[in-house]
């Protein structure tokens, strides 16, 4: 496979997919299908309708939406005016900006796939397919719960019971560290999600900055993890822990306040994020399978000012690998019916192919192989027999 040779004036030295990229076969397709198709039918139910966004944009929307960090992880390029492009990293940037243009729903959901030049560790390539919902406008704390409790039971939906949601908060953060006057607000955010008290006595001499960012490493639970923040940090609190009361009471109507766990430690990548962020787990796996928060601010980047915006994104790839860690039967794929002939006889088994396929069979049309008794028909006459008499098989 590794021979050098040139074909139809093409250079070949291997035939193979490129860096972090893979061809999908029909047995894992059905998986993904399998996936997909429970997806759709979850989000459909909660009052979510599909949108489909182009796989290139302008790449300076994608940064001022995304961020800088993000967005020179992708794929650029020069279009023929001279304007720089992107292939599609994520979808919630795109959705802001149909929303900025033309678009009047205000629950949505895509299934889709994602490239990035850098290579993704958790997928061990550079393209990936997300399935995402995405809920904009409405009352913030009751979009929020909307949101959690939908990634919950869309996971649920799949079979991949027993997930847990960590939620930490950007607006949090960002007050403690506007209270404690952190300058190297960047040091003190990779202290925390590394978890490092030895980092974050590097990152400000402030011992009580120093006892409130450690909590926040430490603790985890329900919304009362707030008050021990309102005792170290006064008022600038006091919202985030009502907030949270609501949240979880609110949870509890949807039924699943007990697998949802507070972790102000919880911080994602895309810039975009001003409330809360969440990320969904499961039992032996490593990495979270799914998360999304809150992105008002982002809004504001497309001119939707006091709009208000939530939503997450599930890795299908990482749905598909989970269900098989865990033995799930996705069903097997069922054969189409052979019909095969012989003898230049392939009009009539055309047609009756068709007259199946119209009473809602699969099947497929194929020349008999020579010696075999395909296509033999009840009187060797070419003309495929019934089920069961040679002429046609399969299951």
């Amino acid at each position: 496979m590794g021979t050098q040779k040139w074909k139809e004036g093409i250079y070949f030295t291997r035939f193979q997919t490129p860096r972090g990229f893979r061809d999908i076969t029909p047995d894992e397709v059905r998986k993904y299908t399998f996936v997909e198709g429970r997806l759709r039918d979850i989000y459909a139910k909660w009052g979510y309708s599909e949108v489909r966004t182009s796989m290139m944009d302008y790449y300076d929307i994608i940064r001022g939406g995304a961020g800088e960090g993000f967005a020179d992880a992708l794929f650029k390029f020069q279009d023929a005016d001279g304007k720089l492009m992107s292939l599609r990293g994520e979808v919630t940037t795109q959705i802001a900006r149909m929303l900025a243009t033309s678009l009047k729903e205000r629950r949505l959901f895509y299934i889709s796939n994602c490239l990035k030049y850098t290579e993704d560790r958790a997928l061990t390539g550079r393209e990936s397919w997300q399935a995402g919902a995405e809920l904009i406008g409405g009352d913030t704390v009751a979009s929020d719960a909307e949101s959690i409790a939908l990634l919950v039971n869309a996971l649920d939906a799949l079979g991949l019971r027993g997930a847990r949601v960590d939620i930490g908060s950007v607006e949090a953060f960002r007050a403690l560290m506007s209270t404690y006057g952190i300058e190297d607000c960047e040091r003190v955010t990779r202290s925390v999600i590394a978890k490092s008290a030895d980092d974050l006595r590097n990152a400000t001499d402030d011992k009580e900055a120093q006892e409130a960012f450690a909590y926040i490493m430490l603790k985890r639970g329900g919304p009362e993890i707030l008050d021990g923040l309102v005792d170290m940090a006064g008022g600038c609190m006091k919202a985030q822990r009502d907030y949270f009361r609501t949240l979880f009471r609110l949870l509890e109507a949807y039924g699943c306040a007990d697998r949802v766990c507070v972790d102000l430690g919880t911080i994602r990548e895309m810039k975009y994020y001003n409330g809360i962020v969440f990320e969904a787990y499961l039992g032996g796996f490593g990495m979270p399978v799914g998360g999304g928060g809150r992105y008002d601010s982002m809004m504001s980047e497309f001119g939707l000012e006091g709009m208000s915006a939530t939503g997450f994104a599930l890795s299908v790839d990482l749905c598909v690998k989970a269900l098989e860690s865990r033995g799930f039967e996705f069903g097997s794929r069922k054969s189409p019916l052979k019909v095969t002939y012989r003898g230049g006889k392939i009009e009539e088994a055309i047609r009756l192919a068709m007259s199946m396929r119209a009473g809602g069979k699969n099947c497929m049309v194929d020349a008999a192989q020579p010696g075999s008794e395909e296509g033999a028909g009840d009187e060797g006459t070419g003309v495929p027999a019934p089920q069961g008499k040679g002429g046609l098989t399969g299951d």
